[in-house]
This record gives C-alpha cells, sequence and structure tokens, in this order.
C-alpha cells in the first residue's frame, strides 16, 4: 500500500497525471487489513473494548458480562453478514464494466464479519484466565 501510495505521489507531482485504479486498491487493501487485522486480534482478546466498569465488578458478575457481551458481539457480526453479502451482491450487479476487476475485494466485508462472529462464539466457550487458574 505505501508503495503504491509513493508511486502515485510521485507520478502525480512530477507528470501530472496519476491512476485511479491505485487509489481504488490502495482502498481496498486498507479496508482488507483493517478486517483481517481485526479478525487476528480477537482470538487473543486484543480487539477494541471499553472497560469502563469491569473494574468495579465481581469476578462472578464479569464471567457473566463477558458472556453477555461476547454473545452480543456474535450476533452483531452475524447478523451484519446479511447486508454485507447485500452489498457485494449489489455490487456484482450495478458496478460499471471498467470497475469489474475490484468486485473480488468486497468479499472481505461478509468474509470478516462471518469470521469475528465465529471467533466471538468461540471465545464465548473458553474460560478465561481466572476461571481456568481457578479450577
Amino acid at each position: 500500500m505505501l508503495a503504491l501510495s509513493i508511486f502515485q505521489i510521485i507520478i502525480r507531482n512530477t507528470l501530472d497525471f496519476g491512476y485511479p485504479e491505485i487509489e481504488t486498491i490502495n482502498r481496498h487493501l486498507l479496508l482488507i487489513c483493517g478486517a483481517m487485522g481485526a479478525v487476528l486480534a480477537t482470538p487473543q482478546l486484543r480487539h477494541i473494548k471499553i472497560d469502563v466498569i469491569t473494574p468495579l465488578l465481581s469476578k462472578k458478575w464479569l464471567v457473566h458480562l463477558r458472556t453477555f457481551l461476547l454473545l452480543f458481539a456474535t450476533l452483531t457480526c452475524a447478523i451484519l453478514c446479511y447486508p454485507a453479502i447485500q452489498f457485494c451482491l449489489d455490487e456484482w450487479q450495478y458496478a460499471p464494466a471498467n470497475e469489474r476487476w475490484t468486485l473480488p475485494f468486497t468479499f472481505v466485508y461478509p468474509l470478516g464479519f462471518a469470521l469475528l462472529s465465529l471467533h466471538f462464539l468461540i471465545l464465548c466457550f473458553k474460560p478465561t484466565d481466572s476461571e481456568s487458574t481457578a479450577q
């Protein structure tokens, strides 16, 4: 992505033209990196989360809250798969002929949401560190 961006900047500033395809490729590569980064971070619980009330709760409540939130995240990501699939189908149907080469990049949306949903579901049944040491 960086090499393509630098190439585009150099071409624009020196030769006064650019390749519009590079912008499209960079946009899709950024989305792919973001989605797959989230998929890779989720199993280690390194995804974005807000821990405002967790220091105030007891261990028992934390386990219940964790399970509820993981199930909520699973359901949310699973529900978001449907509009992502609809988006892909619409893109395939209405994309102009000169932009059809970018359409395989759109599969990152349903794939990312499906993998996130699966990872959150697996985490629901995986014991936390405090649960595994207590047993």
